[in-house]
This record gives C-alpha cells, structure tokens and sequence, in this order.
C-alpha cells in the first residue's frame, strides 16, 4: 500500500514497473495478486480479475492465498509480462 501522501504521485506505477521488471527478467511470464482496496488501480496497469476458483498450483498454496489475505480480496492476474512505457 501507497503511504495517502504519496498517492497520486506515480509512485504505486513506479513500483508495480519494478516489480514487473524484475519478474521478466527472471523469466516470469504471469504475476498474481490479491487486493481488497486497489482493484481498479491495477486494472489501469494491466490486470485482470480472475475467479478465485479458476487458480492452481503454487499460487494457489501461497500462504498470501490460502491463509492471509481474505476470501473476499480481488484475485487479478497480468500475463504478457514487459515495460509498457
């Protein structure tokens, strides 16, 4: 989460680019994550909503999956993984 001060500021882009680039650079062609507060702010990145039910294997035993993050948070999904600038 984006400190309030800094929201609006380009930084939540800045660091979802990080991360993005570091996963194809490993050679990670999809990245998962689950929000209950900031859905449309990664649907504007890319994202997509995903049903919960649709995901398998390590995701889907992540702790963040299974046990941390509510049944209610926004499974998304972004494949296609590269810089969009």
């Amino acid at each position: 989460t984006v400190a309030p001060s800094f929201q609006g500021t380009g930084l939540g882009r800045l660091l979802v680019d990080a991360a993005l680039a570091e996963a194809g650079a490993r050679g990670i062609r999809e990245v998962y994550l689950l929000t209950t507060t900031a859905a449309a702010f990664f649907e504007h990145l890319g994202f997509q909503q995903v049903l919960r039910d649709t995901i398998t294997g390590p995701v889907r035993q992540s702790e963040e999956f299974s046990i941390l993050c509510p049944a209610s948070a926004v499974v998304m999904r972004r494949g296609q993984i590269s810089l969009w600038r």
